[in-house]
């Protein structure tokens, strides 16, 4: 797909690449009256950035973290607002360069992504993907080896993290670098602030954003639009071991990461540079990942960004699926991959065996109750704060992208337009990293949405 700098720039993405800059997220516009300059500013989409260097230098991440607080809460509402505020968006400027170094990490795997903007057009120049494989359980290695499996999964991210820097020949001290907050403890919501100057927001942010975590949760914020007293502002709370965790594996590999956003927004980016929306369209994108999924609804228009998390995982279904069938998992990996996805809510799915296998692990609930009727709430729910509006057309990733035909079976029941969401295709530059690109989608992703950022 060709970009041409008349068009709208949807990518949402912080000035990363500026010096001497004052501290985005702590300007002050003064007696209250909102800088023309910084309003323009302001009201163009951004991304939720962290310097996670400007943190206190005693800060320790705490030693335990307390009980309940593993659960994320399961909708994450829209703000109620009197009335919608018109969001202009940012265009590309032909002054506006720069290259991003991303890198994702997550329990299955470590992906580092780069990429270069020339101003108009974005070029993947490296990707790097390195699975995280921990070794087999057996009879004869678990007495001999007694590491806890988390540490063993840490040590194997640490590698993976070492050695997709040296493959991509990136230094680690890089300034432009970025990584990612992810996991259920993250909740993204959208809020309005009411007669609060600029300068307080930030202090606000605990009582305005209440966290249902730990007393360590870390916030942060940008300003989608203002006046100088009342706020439209995208915020996010992680609870600190979320955060500290990640801090630590930076510590730990030595590398100096300037930005941590979040994973979600990560998402936003991509479906925005992708799909570059026109204005007032609403779409949808399901991210369904190994061990956490979302639903998001994204507005191009006055309307909210709505986040949902969802019970619908590749794993658990995937466990499910082995359950009822009595198969292995290679098996059932290639049952996901070759089966057409609607036939697990059908007759002929269960005709394949003379007996009904293991009732208490239903495929057909699973699907039907932690998938479709999420689908349907959370429409429901949108369409009820949004003036009757529902997504115009839905986009799929992440291990979606791995089970066939998903995309067709939510178009057949839920009657919208569904289509993987390209993560390659608007690229320009040596064909040989977008294809890997394209081989890579499912877990490359949100890597690639991190590193899309500029100002």
């Amino acid at each position: 797909m060709a970009n041409d700098s008349s068009k709208e720039s949807k990518s949402i993405g912080r000035n990363i690449f500026a010096e001497n800059q004052p501290d985005f997220f702590k300007e002050k516009t003064g007696k209250n009256q909102p800088d023309p300059a910084l309003k323009k500013r302001d009201s163009a989409p951004k991304s939720i950035g962290r310097n996670i260097f400007s943190e206190a230098p005693n800060m320790q991440s705490p030693s335990s973290r307390p009980a309940d607080i593993g659960e994320d809460l399961k909708i994450i509402e829209k703000s109620t607002k009197g009335v919608s505020k018109e969001k202009s968006s940012s265009t590309h400027s032909s002054s506006k360069k720069g290259r991003v170094n991303a890198l994702h990490i997550t329990k299955d795997n470590v992906v580092f992504a780069q990429t270069e903007f020339d101003g108009i057009n974005y070029r993947l120049t490296n990707l790097q993907v390195f699975p995280i494989e921990p070794p087999q359980i057996t009879e004869e290695n678990i007495l001999k080896d007694k590491k806890d499996p988390e540490q063993v999964i840490k040590e194997l991210q640490i590698d993976a993290v070492e050695k997709a820097f040296v493959r991509a020949g990136v230094a680690r001290n890089d300034p432009l670098i970025v990584t990612s907050l992810n996991g259920t403890n993250v909740i993204v919501k959208q809020v309005y602030v009411q007669n609060t100057p600029v300068e307080n927001i930030e202090k606000d942010l605990p009582s305005i954003l209440k966290s249902p975590f730990d007393a360590m949760s870390r916030y942060e914020y940008i300003i989608l639009n203002s006046d100088g007293m009342n706020h439209d502002i995208l915020a996010a709370v992680s609870d600190g071991s979320t955060f500290f965790s990640i801090q630590a594996m930076l510590a730990i590999t030595g590398i100096e990461c300037q930005i941590m956003d979040v994973d979600k927004i990560a998402i936003v980016n991509l479906y925005n540079e992708s799909v570059r929306p026109p204005k007032g369209n609403v779409s949808c994108v399901m991210d369904i990942g190994n061990d956490y999924s979302h639903i998001m609804i994204i507005p191009s228009g006055n309307e909210e960004l709505y986040i949902r998390n969802i019970d619908f995982t590749y794993n658990t279904f995937k466990k499910t699926l082995q359950r009822n069938r009595d198969i292995s998992i290679a098996e059932t990996e290639e049952m996901l991959k070759n089966r057409n996805f609607y036939d697990y809510i059908t007759n002929a799915f269960e005709q394949e065996t003379t007996e009904n296998l293991n009732q208490h692990f239903s495929v057909k609930k699973e699907i039907r109750m932690k998938l479709l009727r999420e689908i349907q709430k959370t429409f429901q729910y949108y369409a009820q704060q949004n003036q009757n509006k529902i997504p115009s057309k839905i986009y799929i990733t992440g291990k979606a992208l791995e089970m066939n035909k998903f995309a067709q079976f939510i178009n057949k029941n839920t009657d919208i337009p569904c289509e993987n969401l390209d993560i390659s295709g608007f690229f320009v530059g040596d064909s040989s990293v977008i294809e890997y690109a394209k081989e890579k989608e499912s877990v490359a992703y949100v890597a690639i949405g991190l590193a899309l950022r500029y100002e």
